[in-house]
């Protein structure tokens, strides 16, 4: 009995981990929010990445992180990096390119827990007093991320995109605050 036990745990396994390689390995996560300011009013904090750590969801979920800043105040070269015992890891994001009023992307690395790279982007777009901010993230997925998502039972774009509507709501909350 405990031989066949034994033996459909190794099946199971094997699946799982047959299942993990032949996932796709790109990812995409987009989410957006509606706010009631121009894009002149929104950018400011896309652009600068003190700015944007003012609003992003991070320091919610992990209280151990640790940023610091490197590079111009603000536009391509503008640098946060981070490092945490906890969820975050070590990794620094770069503004790559900012078109004023429309687009910031950036370029995210992270060292820690597992090395990987992501692009991210923000583009605004304007109707009427209001601005749509679309957040985007892709990358690739290693192996063991996506093992590691089958066995917590966990979608990446659930997951992720959930924060990142924590962010965007706070981010909104903060600019018509100000108004």
């Amino acid at each position: 009995m405990i031989k066949k036990i034994l033996v459909a745990v190794i099946f199971l396994l094997v699946g799982l981990i047959i299942y993990a390689a032949v996932l796709p390995a790109a990812y995409l996560i987009k989410r957006d929010v509606t706010i009631n300011a121009t894009p002149e009013i929104v950018y400011p904090y896309l652009v600068s990445t003190r700015k944007a750590d003012m609003w992003m969801p991070w320091k919610e979920i992990d209280s151990k992180v640790k940023n610091t800043y490197s590079g111009p105040a603000e536009g391509v070269g503008s640098t946060s990096s981070w490092e945490s015992s906890g969820q975050m890891g070590v990794g620094k994001a770069e503004i790559t390119e900012a078109v004023p009023n429309q687009s910031v992307k950036v370029k995210i690395t992270y060292t820690k827990p597992m090395e990987m790279s992501q692009n991210s982007e923000f583009i605004l777009t304007p109707k009427d007093s209001q601005t749509t901010m679309t957040w985007t993230v892709t990358g690739e997925s290693p192996f063991i991320a996506r093992l590691m998502c089958i066995l917590t039972f966990r979608n990446m774009d659930s997951y992720v995109g959930g924060m990142f509507e924590q962010g965007l709501n706070k981010l909104k909350v903060m600019i018509e605050g100000t108004k």
